[in-house]
């Protein structure tokens, strides 16, 4: 699996480079620190995240008994292994589903999930990773190199080689 994505990153990262060297070397200077920052804020944050699961592990935070949001999308217990599968039809289902998570959403909940996960989202190596990127466009600025259709190339790379990569394993 990380050879395929390292191939994926590295084949939308040779693309870029090739649209770079046709539009000019301020292009590739910018697709590449533009993508370089967006890989190390990507791992940066898998790092974080991993090492805020890892510690809620260590400390046994995280429990195989239902957890409210559990409790909530689950309260007739149709999710339970032991029980029969058909109580409701799946138009029922499906609409008491949307009902439930309909419940759920919006600011608050957003907030909840962003208070638990505090030291990943805050992680010093993700804040690290932010502060190379905005360092990275202060230099590219100062120097006139910035140029921001490009610099938006290289950022949006990574995203895209993750759609594609998505799509490929669904298939």
């Amino acid at each position: 699996m990380k050879n395929k994505i390292a191939l994926i990153y590295l084949s939308v990262d040779g693309a870029l480079i090739a649209l770079s060297m046709y539009m000019g070397g301020a292009w590739l200077l910018n697709t590449q620190v533009a993508f370089i920052c967006s890989m190390l804020v990507v791992f940066a944050s898998f790092y974080s995240y991993k090492g805020m699961i890892a510690k809620k592990l260590e400390n046994m935070e995280i429990s195989q008994e239902k957890d409210l949001l559990d409790k909530i999308d689950d309260k007739h217990e149709l999710f339970e292994e032991e029980e029969a599968q058909d109580l409701m039809s799946e138009e029922e289902f499906k609409e008491f589903y949307k009902e439930e998570r309909a419940k759920l959403s919006g600011a608050k909940k957003s907030f909840s999930n962003l208070f638990k996960s505090w030291s990943g989202a805050l992680g010093i190596f993700r804040l690290l990773a932010y502060v190379v990127l905005f360092i990275s466009v202060l230099v590219l600025i100062k120097n006139e190199f910035f140029e921001p259709i490009a610099f938006i190339f290289g950022i949006s790379a990574l995203p895209l080689a993750t759609v594609i990569l998505s799509s490929l394993e669904k298939n």
